[in-house]
């Protein structure tokens, strides 16, 4: 989490009015950013941590794509491999068919569709593109503006942050590693509040 905490200042610093100093503007649309679907994919797993306050729970996601646009995700628990959330996440948002007992509430499935989504389905509308010592942040709408950050010499971002109606999430991307005619992370941290998630790619599949 604590690189999480430094790319966060980062962009917090870098973003929006408190980038200080000289701007110039630039064209972000050449610049990529990560999708696991993008090339034939049908599933990715990923190895998951997730800590809300002082609780700890690990797992295994399993996000499937089962139509265009369309993804099931479900959670496992690490221990005993039980199922934990289940959900349809299209560009509309997600909806959920299973959650455990005890999770089954409205601030774990915002928190829980605010990830799946911007992580599945990121603003598309391009908007802006600020520069400053080769450094890039690109912002992404039309609702929920997300900010994408650049670093010197990368085609593919660092960081992602959306601000919501209550509070700030950031993603970070780690690892990035050659599949394809495109870079994949293999490592993202993501935090919401009091809720902070790594998770680590451990399948990507293709038919």
């Amino acid at each position: 989490m604590k690189k999480l905490s430094v790319l966060v200042m980062g962009l917090y610093l870098l973003g929006g009015c408190t980038w200080l100093g000289l701007k110039t503007s630039c064209d972000g649309r050449e610049w990529s950013r990560p999708s696991f679907f993008d090339q034939g994919q049908y599933l990715a797993a990923f190895k998951t941590v997730l800590q809300a306050r002082s609780e700890v729970l690990e797992g295994i996601l399993q996000i499937k794509q089962t139509a265009p646009d369309t993804y099931d995700a479900v959670l496992f628990a690490a221990a005993g491999g039980y199922k934990l959330m289940q959900a349809q996440v299209t560009p509309r948002g997600a909806e959920f068919f299973f959650l455990a007992v005890g999770a089954d509430q409205a601030l774990v499935r915002e928190k829980a569709a605010s990830f799946l989504t911007l992580l599945l389905f990121p603003p598309s509308d391009y908007q802006t593109c600020r520069e400053k010592e080769a450094t890039r942040i690109v912002t992404y709408g039309p609702s929920l503006a997300a900010h994408y950050m650049y670093l010197p010499n990368q085609r593919y971002p660092a960081s992602a942050s959306i601000r919501k109606t209550f509070g700030t999430v950031h993603m970070s991307f780690e690892e990035y590693r050659p599949y394809g005619q495109a870079m994949i992370p293999h490592k993202i941290s993501y935090e919401d509040g009091t809720l902070q998630a790594d998770l680590l790619l451990i399948a990507l599949k293709t038919e």
